[in-house]
């Protein structure tokens, strides 16, 4: 049997449509499931962007109050601190947050294209009809889905904007790499120090387990990976009920 690759981010699309079939019978129309998807995708960046902001606020904090193994902060005479492994180790789960934020990000934004792509009609536009529906959306009008083919025909400008655009969105998460990247090297110079004690060190352990976790579960939720079909399940659950008494290979299957 063929291996087939698949990645994680295709099987959540085909979850979250399976799904939407069964329990949306009345949201049959493309109509309806593109004002889902849309608002699907309106929600999942207000919450990745929220979270970029926290994040922010970590590093702007870390960086700034850090003294030692201590995060202090003194107003006039108050001062309060608390050991920053601690710090480190919310942030660091604060990151792994942002990072399933990113995929459930990516999901919504593929489903909404997949289905947009859906529906051809001649000088139609998907994002126009979301802007008209009332979807928040200040780009739309921006950037055109018609090709110029007197442009095309010397020159690949659209190809190459398309290009520099999805590139751009790219190094738009460099920041958001990099932060990971800070919350591991603070805390390996925790682990390090000889001054931190048991537990701030299993905090900044934990933490940058965390950290290593959602730099790679990010690439490995979007690249394929080889995938089998679950026989067992689909022989007994699937196939078995629909024959009209034993199965004609149900000796087969339990043999195997």
């Amino acid at each position: 049997m063929k291996t087939k690759w698949i990645s994680i981010r295709r099987l959540e699309e085909h979850e979250f449509r399976t799904t939407l079939r069964k329990i949306r019978k009345d949201q049959e129309g493309w109509v309806s499931r593109y004002e889902i998807l849309t608002s699907l995708e309106e929600d999942a960046i207000k919450n990745f962007m929220k979270f970029v902001g926290l994040m922010i606020m970590a590093y702007l904090i870390s960086s700034s109050l850090r003294s030692g193994t201590l995060i202090k902060v003194q107003v006039q005479s108050f001062q309060a601190s608390i050991p920053a492994s601690y710090f480190l180790l919310a942030s660091s789960f604060l990151f792994l947050i942002s990072a399933l934020s990113f995929c459930h990000l990516t999901v919504a934004m593929s489903l909404r294209i997949r289905e947009g792509a859906k529906l051809v009609l001649y000088g139609f536009s998907p994002s126009i009809f979301g802007l008209i529906r009332g979807k928040k959306d200040d780009l739309s009008l921006g950037l055109s889905e018609f090709t110029n083919f007197f442009i095309t025909h010397r020159l690949p400008l659209p190809a190459l904007l398309s290009g520099l655009v999805g590139l751009s969105l790219v190094a738009a998460l460099l920041p958001v790499v990099a932060f990971g990247i800070f919350l591991a090297s603070q805390q390996l110079d925790l682990l390090r120090n000889v001054e931190v004690n048991i537990l701030e060190r299993l905090s900044s352990g934990f933490g940058l387990f965390l950290v290593i976790l959602s730099l790679l579960y990010v690439p490995l939720f979007h690249i394929p990976l080889p995938t089998r079909k679950k026989l067992d399940h689909i022989r007994w659950n699937f196939l078995y009920p629909i024959s009209n008494g034993q199965h004609p290979r149900a000796g087969d299957w339990i043999e195997r």
